[in-house]
């Protein structure tokens, strides 16, 4: 598989799997539990996700990099 599409694929999902729940946690601790809270959260996830692709995209690279030095 070629990495550039492998890089793309895995920030996308892993970016999808951590806003989801970073941003449901924080929206719940922030605003409580209450009737608004799923639009809140779907806001929130909205807002977040695209930062989330980007960040995991160029960081994903530099924790590899970090763990390989501090396993060595």
């Amino acid at each position: 598989m070629d990495s550039l599409k492998f890089r793309a694929l895995f920030a996308v999902l892993m970016a999808l799997l951590m806003a989801f729940l970073m941003s449901g946690v924080l929206t719940a601790i922030n605003t409580g539990l209450d009737a608004g809270f799923l639009l809140r959260w779907a806001k929130a996830f909205v807002v977040v996700w695209p930062i989330a692709i980007v960040a995991a995209f160029f960081c994903a690279p530099l924790a590899r990099r970090w763990t390989q030095r501090l396993l060595d």
